[in-house]
């Protein structure tokens, strides 16, 4: 065990985003609008600035502290004109005092496609599986990773260790977490999303995704989110942590009561959404 506490997550003030998504939004606002969209559309597919808006839209200024639940109802309660200057604080990964990609192993390019891709993912899952709100099923997705950049980018000395707990036991980054911190990126998700004052459906998503319980609220949103991630490793844009297998499909299919036969059916329209996304995202 170590020193680090989860209480240390909820000083942390903003998570940092990838370069290139910086430098896609800085040349956006040079020849666009404060009222063009495409700004929103542009940071849809980012875990980090998805949730610096997030983290606004659910302030008591704006009218609606804690019932915020997806980032198209943030944009539409904020705009974006306040968007972009959200945006324009968001801090830049090569800004940190490391260089994580090298010292973790951690292709954070590989990261965000995967949260983009198991967000759009869950999105389209919502919508054909009826009655979960698609917008909320896809925020979910893409947030889903909060614990794991924080702890990466804040404290890398502790990731490195969980990582090399990872290779040496074979386990899931979870258990290698709770071994050597005492809690796993999942619980640090929920602390971050509970002390910015997010949506308690928010947190218990995040934290059940990798072990959705039907005993617990909001459990079939989870189930989305864990399927829709399986499905994002399955077709070529895995998590950035080797070793670690997502739940089981037949489990989460069971637990939604969808069959190997619908998901296939349902397999080409979620694809055409992924290439959507990649096209959107911009990213190397």
């Amino acid at each position: 065990m170590t020193s680090l506490t989860l209480d240390q997550f909820r000083s942390i003030k903003n998570l940092p985003s990838l370069p290139e998504q910086i430098d896609n939004v800085l040349t956006a606002t040079k020849t666009s609008s404060a009222m063009d969209y495409s700004i929103v559309e542009m940071i849809q597919y980012d875990p980090a600035m998805a949730m610096a808006v997030l983290k606004v839209a659910n302030i008591p200024l704006y009218g609606y502290p804690g019932k915020i639940s997806s980032l198209q109802q943030a944009a539409g309660l904020l705009g974006p004109g306040a968007i972009k200057n959200i945006i324009l604080c968001t801090p830049i990964l090569e800004q940190f005092p490391i260089n994580a990609c090298e010292a973790l192993s951690i292709d954070y390019v590989q990261l965000w496609i995967h949260s983009g891709v198991t967000a759009i993912i869950a999105g389209g899952l919502g919508r054909l599986i009826g009655g979960i709100e698609s917008d909320v099923s896809f925020t979910s997705g893409l947030i889903h990773e909060t614990g794991a950049i924080a702890l990466s980018v804040y404290f890398p000395a502790e990731f490195a260790r969980s990582l090399e707990f990872v290779d040496k036991n074979q386990v899931s980054l979870t258990e290698a977490e709770k071994q050597v911190l005492g809690f796993s990126h999942l619980e640090i998700a929920g602390e971050i999303m509970t002390a910015w004052g997010f949506p308690d459906l928010l947190c218990q998503v995040t934290l059940q995704c990798e072990e959705p319980d039907k005993n617990k609220l909001y459990w079939e949103l989870a189930g989305v989110v864990a399927l829709a991630k399986s499905l994002a490793c399955e077709w070529g844009f895995p998590s950035y942590i080797k070793n670690t297998t997502p739940t089981k499909q037949d489990t989460l299919l069971d637990l939604l009561g969808i069959s190997t036969k619908e998901l296939k059916k349902w397999e080409p329209e979620l694809k055409k959404y992924v290439e959507f996304a990649l096209d959107t995202m911009k990213l190397p």
